[in-house]
């Protein structure tokens, strides 16, 4: 028994020797765990290295091209600064943080041009601003929601209070100059005038963060154009190398290289650069490279606003850096625009002439010298062509003075707003005297007003008068005058009050007419009254008032010529596919061109509101009055076209009058096959609005959408076929209460123009025409022209 027992014994203390080396090991581990425990290793990192690294990522997304265009990042980024911000209320720069996650928010807004994402980044800047309002970011916060709104969000009136309060909490605050300016920009454009694009305000330049910034890092003043962001040393040279491979990549796309967006991107890119370390070896560089950014995009403006910011951009870098090697290149550019481009020989030739003074061994000396014997030839050369005057021989008698043209009514339009008004324009080539008589109305004739025109000629379609149904306006005859010039008859149901005005540029008279209680619209220099009211042309500054007053209080109005909303209809649609053939579905194709159109419109500040945006079913009708309750400025309508002849092919815009030839009405015909409208409400409806001012105005929105998708088509390599503009009653038209236009991109029933349609490359390339000939006809009716809205110029001289 005893033997047994010590035997037990020794079997358990061999096991325990086996075990205890096992347990050891564990009791030193788990005190090694106790003693260096550290709760970075089984949480997040602390905050400010939290923050650190998501404020690095942002800046390397956005050198990534190809990630920055993709929503998950951004959201990414914006879900973490927002989970900083709530993870420690203790931390000091928790404002920083949410700043971030709003401008997180703000870049995935400006990439996608979702008006949800825009809102998501106004509400986390407000936020900033109420939580934190003794923050020396909330005046930045303000400035940013405020843009915002009032650049996409098309809420001037908050945006107009958030500049308000920011003036008024932050006084001295450095967001104020921008505060000011913006406020401004808004209240010109409520009061009718001309304001910036609203996606210029949208790109207002980014502005790092001051809070989390050292104290001692210093602001340069701000060049135009320039954003007074300085970038960390460390960030220079990268961003430099990174900025100089985007430039390689857009000179290279076919596609991008004549956007306006990235030229500009990509020059703010580089003067902050240049303006971050001006000392630093590689700021002549960038600032260069900045002049060749806006030659570029002046190349595809062809605006002399855009040419003489580059010459002052390349300019600018021999006055600073006279030692650089690229100073007599900068010099050489410009003399180049001023000459080629600028139209100004001299001001070349004295740049050329500081190449060689100051710059004689340069690189550059050579070809200036060459230039300049080339340029002095020609203009010596110019200088000798004879005058009329020196041509014409001595001993002949002088000519007399050439007569001046007389003017010319070339088209009369009208516009009925209710049933008791009516406003007439006559268009004219010239400055006309006239004047106006009224004769009441009498028992079985109607009140007639005549219009004398002195020393005037009116163009057949005019002369030949029209009756009117519907309107206040019932008539219109034409007869000459005895004396010279035509007078005008327009017959009206009842007359209570009426006024008449010229105007200029172009040239027209306006002629109001009330009955009833109607009273007329308000207008400066109108002048009102029941008898002979005679009229003389108005003095410059006149012409000048009623130009402006016709551009916003008037037409403007009626006919929609301030141009904010376009309402674009994609054709056909779920169980009605349109034409079909070689593998090409018309509801498809209208589909996507049309949303490619209201992004590109998006991104140049207009509100577009689509018929459909997924493919389902519409009325022609329906189309319409979704524009109508819209408010819709344009109605803009893209189809693809079909022929019984395979080899019929082209691009063509239509607007809505009777057909100008059969291949017109053809095209009605089949546009029409579905319409929910009778024949006898349509010719009702076509007899309203034949001659309607609305129908001018669609034939000039049209025209700018040929020519301008033509050209842009051309651009992009491709050879289509110009059909021109046409006219024919479609269906789909009638009842919109603006210019409206229907497009035909292509036939699908001519292999070779089905291959294009079917190339999103070629869709691509067809939205960019649409959208250029829409931003240029309300660049037209604005009186001006800008890169961002129109890429040709008006006419070959035209800068």
């Amino acid at each position: 028994m005893a033997a047994k027992t010590r035997n037990t014994t020794a079997r358990d203390r061999a096991t325990t020797r086996r075990l205890m080396p096992p347990l050891v090991f564990m009791l030193a581990l788990c005190l090694l765990v106790v003693c260096f425990y550290d709760s970075g290793y089984t949480s997040l990192p602390p905050t400010g290295k939290r923050y650190s690294v998501a404020k690095a990522a942002i800046e390397s997304l956005r050198l990534d091209d190809k990630r920055a265009g993709q929503r998950e990042p951004w959201e990414k980024l914006a879900a973490e600064f927002r989970a900083i911000y709530d993870a420690d209320p203790g931390w000091p720069n928790r404002p920083a943080a949410l700043f971030r996650a709003a401008e997180s928010l703000e870049e995935l807004a400006r990439r996608s041009f979702a008006k949800a994402d825009a809102r998501k980044a106004v509400a986390c800047y407000e936020s900033l601003a109420l939580r934190h309002a003794d923050s020396r970011l909330a005046d930045d916060a303000l400035l940013r929601a405020a843009t915002l709104r009032a650049a996409w969000l098309k809420d001037e009136k908050n945006a107009l209070a958030l500049l308000k309060r920011l003036k008024s909490q932050y006084p001295r605050g450095d967001m104020l100059p921008q505060a000011l300016a913006l406020e401004k920009t808004l209240q010109a454009s409520a009061a009718g005038r001309t304001a910036p694009e609203a996606r210029q305000l949208a790109a207002a330049r980014r502005k790092d963060a001051v809070e989390d910034q050292p104290a001692t890092v210093a602001k340069t003043p701000a060049a135009p154009g320039m954003s007074s962001e300085l970038l960390p040393e460390a960030l220079l040279l990268p961003r430099y190398r990174a900025a100089k491979n985007r430039m390689d990549a857009l000179r290279a796309d076919k596609v991008k290289s004549c956007w306006r967006q990235p030229w500009e991107e990509l020059r703010a890119e580089f003067l902050r650069i240049y303006a971050s370390r001006k000392n630093w070896a590689v700021a002549p560089g960038a600032l260069f490279r900045a002049a060749a950014s806006q030659e570029a995009l002046a190349d595809c403006s062809h605006l002399a606003g855009d040419y003489r910011q580059a010459v002052a951009l390349y300019l600018t870098l021999p006055r600073e850096f006279p030692q650089s090697a690229l100073a007599d290149d900068a010099l050489l550019r410009a003399a180049r625009i001023q000459s080629a481009k600028l139209d100004s020989t001299s001001q070349g030739l004295a740049l050329l002439d500081e190449i060689s003074a100051q710059y004689p061994r340069g690189d550059m000396a050579a070809e200036a010298r060459a230039l300049r014997a080339q340029w002095s030839a020609r203009k010596a050369d110019a200088g000798k062509k004879p005058t009329a005057a020196t041509a014409r021989r001595a001993d002949s008698p002088p000519r007399a003075a050439p007569r001046e043209a007389s003017p010319e009514l070339q088209v009369l339009s009208w516009d009925s707003p209710n049933k008791n008004s009516v406003e007439i324009v006559l268009e004219l080539s010239g400055p006309a005297r006239y004047s106006t008589r009224l004769v009441n109305a009498r028992k079985g004739s109607p009140a007639r007003l005549y219009l004398d025109l002195e020393n005037t000629a009116v163009v057949s379609d005019v002369r030949k008068g029209v009756t009117v149904r519907g309107s206040l306006l019932q008539a219109v005859r034409v007869r000459d005058r005895k004396q010279g010039g035509a007078s005008l008859q327009f017959d009206f149901r009842d007359v209570r009050r009426f006024d008449t005005r010229m105007e200029s540029d172009p040239c027209r008279i306006v002629l109001s007419v009330a009955a009833g209680k109607t009273p007329l619209p308000a207008k400066p220099g109108a002048k009102t009254g029941f008898a002979l009211d005679e009229e003389r042309p108005a003095s410059p500054k006149a012409k000048a008032r009623a130009s402006r007053t016709r551009q916003v209080g008037n037409l403007a109005d009626q006919l929609g010529l301030t141009v904010r909303t376009v309402f674009i209809d994609a054709g056909h649609g779920g169980h009605d596919p349109g034409t079909s053939h070689h593998n090409v579905l018309e509801r498809a194709i209208t589909l996507d061109v049309a949303m490619m159109l209201g992004r590109l419109l998006e991104a140049n500040g207009l509100e577009v509101v689509y018929s459909r945006t997924r493919d389902v079913s519409l009325s022609l009708s329906e189309r319409t009055r979704k524009a109508n309750a819209a408010g819709a400025d344009l109605f803009v309508s893209v189809h693809v076209n079909a022929n019984k002849d395979a080899s019929v092919h082209g691009f063509e815009a239509y607007y809505l009058d009777l057909a100008g030839d059969p291949q017109a009405a053809r095209v009605a015909a089949l546009e029409n096959a579905r319409s929910d409208r009778r024949l006898g409400s349509m010719q009702k409806v076509l007899a309203e609005v034949m001659l309607n001012a609305r129908v001018e105005e669609s034939r000039r929105l049209a025209a700018d959408i040929q020519r301008l998708s033509m050209f842009r088509l051309k651009r992009r390599n491709f050879t289509v076929r110009n059909n021109g503009v046409k006219s024919a009653p479609f269906h789909v038209l009638i009842g919109a209460g603006m210019p409206a236009v229907l497009v035909e991109l292509g036939y699908c029933t001519n292999p070779a123009e089905a291959r294009n349609l079917a190339a999103p490359t070629y869709r691509h390339a067809l939205a960019e025409g649409l959208a250029e000939g829409i931003l240029a006809y309300k660049d037209r009716l604005l009186k001006r022209r800008t890169a961002q809205n129109s890429l040709t110029p008006e006419s070959p001289d035209a800068m």
